[in-house]
């Protein structure tokens, strides 16, 4: 696939908005652990299947990048979800206003988080076909959360429960929030790494399963990058041109896992951002992630009796 045609799909959406904390509501499973199917298109999005207020299912972008949940303005009209405002979006290439409707409920397979306030927008990413919405960290910050890229899984559990006891591997530390022009950020999922071929310094990115490209919110990428292209990308259908450089580094190191040969791209134009770039869950074969307990597990390992 050329690179024009996937920036056509790309995904890289940050979200810098408050969210009023939610508590997850108890499943009845006597694990505590809801597994949802998910399906994955050739870009390595994750569809999953979401119900509001009860209605549904419905395929929303599940996006980790994503501080806050969309509702397609068309779905949210259907629900007759009442409308509280406006709050300005801010993505990787431009910002923008969106209309806010409130929820009693958002479920995925059962895993559910009581009402609260969500995005509305009639320009949801068409990067995972006719989605209806992108489910976001407002939500999923409220579980320990494992993606299986490997089974097309993903599993939900109330913090601090039998998966983070049993999975083994680095926790890499999570920072959550950040500080944009002194302000601050909430529901991210900020990893350090290091790329050597930019210097020593360590480098914060958004774990991002809305990403397929390793992003870097810099000038330019050296002498070694190739020519700047146009290309299409944004959630926004108004965010729909920008011109990026590509270059491929040796590998990234996030803790002790290096991922090598890696193609990082950069945009010539870009909003305001509180982290160094982006970098893929599809990167890995699974993820496990902890909001509660502050870290991430790239490629878990758990007991056979699972």
């Amino acid at each position: 696939m050329s690179l024009t045609r996937c920036f056509k799909s790309a995904f890289v959406l940050l979200i810098f908005a408050t969210f009023v904390p939610a508590t997850a509501r108890q499943t009845a499973s006597a694990t505590n652990i809801v597994t949802a199917k998910i399906k994955l298109n050739d870009l390595s999005m994750i569809i999953v299947p979401v119900s509001i207020n009860g209605a549904g299912p419905y395929d929303f972008l599940l996006d980790t990048g994503c501080a806050k949940t969309i509702v397609d303005q068309t779905l949210a009209a259907e629900l007759r979800l009442p409308s509280v405002g406006e709050k300005t979006i801010v993505g990787v290439l431009a910002s923008n206003r969106a209309a806010v409707v409130h929820v009693n409920s958002l479920s995925v397979a059962g895993a559910t988080v009581p009402g609260g306030e969500v995005f509305s927008s009639g320009h949801i990413a068409t990067v995972a076909g006719r989605v209806r919405g992108v489910l976001g960290e407002d939500f999923l910050r409220n579980f320990d959360l494992l993606i299986d890229y490997r089974h097309q899984d993903i599993r939900f559990e109330s913090p601090f429960g039998s998966m983070a006891q049993t999975a083994t591997g680095e926790h890499l530390p999570l920072e959550l929030s950040g500080t944009l022009h002194g302000k601050p950020t909430h529901n991210r999922l900020v990893i350090s790494g290091h790329i050597p071929e930019f210097g020593d310094t360590p480098l914060l990115l958004l774990l991002d399963s809305g990403a397929n490209f390793l992003t870097l919110f810099q000038a330019n990428l050296g002498q070694s990058s190739n020519q700047q292209e146009n290309v299409q990308t944004g959630n926004f259908n108004t965010w729909i041109s920008s011109s990026a450089a590509t270059r491929t580094i040796r590998y990234l190191s996030l803790g002790s896992h290096s991922v090598p040969n890696l193609t990082v791209v950069t945009f010539a134009r870009h909003a305001d951002v509180d982290t160094d770039g982006l970098v893929p869950a599809s990167l890995f074969k699974s993820v496990f992630i902890s909001s509660r307990g502050g870290f991430v597990i790239l490629n878990p390992s758990f007991p056979k009796s699972r």
